[in-house]
């Protein structure tokens, strides 16, 4: 698409026809390629919706499709190329072009899509390979979905321009994702510290051979400490923190590969890395005024990698990108040697009896207790305090472990007024489909 310079609009497969059709009215989008599985998706969509839909029914993932193909008036990806002729001559996108249209999770509001330039993916994709050393020995396991931005600029963009080849899954599913790393032996990955916990918690892979990942990050969702150890431990890969969002064309901020990551004395948070070549990171107070070294406000990023703005949303943009840097909404402080630490998402901060409690640093210590596998701590109304902290957790395969327990572990640890009131054993904590715990939906359990 970009050699006739398109603009591509990722779409998550699992989206129905509300969800579809609120991206192609957007983005204003007129041509859709599409999975046969999703053909019901597409016809469900109103008239005039699309000029043009192509089908791609090549290979397995077309053989797994649920249904009957498509109406065979549709064209086919395949067909089409395989119809060969004289290859259109490509066109040369401009640096400040939008590449992608990428678009958030809309966790105020409807989805916003993010402006990705060919400038954005362009530095993202040297300034990782640089950080990352990937040479042409190295290949890219891809746990992050295609669709999301971190799947697309660190798996994707980051292969076809360091020109290495991709270890492809389908859904990540960690006994399959450890079998592929045994047999076809890939260096690198990224993907949500959720991914590399199911591997940790999937009986197979213990008897996998993962060492070949000497490059690995995670980024998506915050990284505890005691997770970190915990990998190291049972395979011998660090896994090293990165920051970044939609909105900075991934990452931002990493930690340097080789090199672990320090954890703040204070709370027990584990930094976040440092800022990538030619990004500034400020740490930003209530009047958006530059704070101190150990002082916690808001992460204000600008860089070569930022996004335009907002597509046709002119109001967001200007709230969001003042000046092209933005205003991430993420809460954190960066220490004297220049290490980032993220304490939590602005919005998600408990206050308790007029005590401001961050969930990310009640559920650090959550993990340490060795009984808990994921963790996700909520503000929820009280009638005396206003809000209390309430902790959702899943616990790992065989491990028992009571609310009582979880809450004396969190009571020996914290302020009292920081241990939650409340603990839900959950069998599953609910996720995005980049492997994000979502708070947002434990808030109304």
């Amino acid at each position: 698409m970009w050699k006739l310079r398109a603009t591509v609009v990722p779409v998550n497969p699992m989206y129905k026809e509300r969800e579809l059709g609120h991206l192609l009215a957007d983005s204003g989008a007129r041509v859709l390629i599409a999975h046969p599985a999703a053909a019901p998706t597409v016809a469900a969509l109103p008239s005039g919706a699309l000029d043009h839909v192509l089908y791609s029914r090549t290979g397995a993932l077309a053989a797994d499709a649920a249904g009957p193909w498509p109406d065979e008036d549709r064209d086919d990806v395949q067909a089409i190329l395989d119809e060969g002729g004289a290859p259109r001559k490509a066109t040369l996108n401009r640096p400040d072009e939008p590449a992608l249209l990428s678009y958030t999770s809309g966790t105020t509001g409807p989805a916003k899509g993010a402006i990705n330039t060919h400038r954005n993916l362009a530095y993202q994709v040297a300034a990782c390979r640089a950080w990352i050393g990937l040479g042409e020995t190295d290949s890219i396991l891809t746990i992050a979905p295609l669709f999301h931005i971190t799947g697309l600029a660190m798996h994707l963009a980051l292969g076809l321009g360091a020109g290495l080849p991709l270890v492809l899954t389908c859904r990540f599913e960690p006994a399959t994702a450890a079998a592929l790393v045994e047999r076809y032996r890939p260096t690198f990955t990224i993907g949500s510290i959720t991914a590399f916990i199911a591997l940790l918690d999937e009986p197979s892979t213990r008897d996998r051979d993962l060492t070949s990942l000497t490059k690995v990050l995670s980024g998506g969702a915050p990284v505890p400490s005691a997770t970190v150890r915990r990998f190291a431990d049972a395979f011998g890969v660090y896994v090293h923190n990165a920051y970044g969002l939609t909105e900075t064309t991934s990452a931002a901020v990493a930690v340097p590969l080789g090199t672990p990551a320090p954890v703040d004395e204070a709370s027990g948070t584990l930094a976040i890395g440092v800022p990538l070549p030619s990004v500034r990171v400020e740490i930003r107070g209530e009047t958006g005024e530059p704070l101190p070294p150990g002082e916690v406000g808001e992460l204000a990023i600008a860089g070569p990698q930022v996004a335009a703005g907002y597509w046709r949303n002119p109001e967001q943009t200007n709230a969001s990108f003042p000046d092209r840097t933005l205003l991430t909404g993420d809460v954190g402080f960066m220490d004297a040697d220049g290490w980032v630490y993220l304490v939590d998402r602005k919005k998600d901060m408990i206050v308790a009896a007029g005590y401001k409690i961050w969930p990310r640093e009640v559920e650090d210590v959550l993990y340490e207790h060795p009984a808990v596998r994921e963790a996700a701590v909520v503000g929820v109304p009280d009638p005396y305090r206003g809000e209390t902290v309430r902790a959702h957790v899943s616990l790992r395969p065989g491990a028992a472990a009571t609310g009582d327990d979880l809450r004396d572990h969190c009571r020996g640890r914290l302020a009292v007024y920081k241990a939650p009131a409340q603990v839900v054993i959950e069998d599953e904590l609910p996720k995005s489909v980049s492997g994000k715990i979502l708070r947002r939906e434990l808030r109304g359990h």
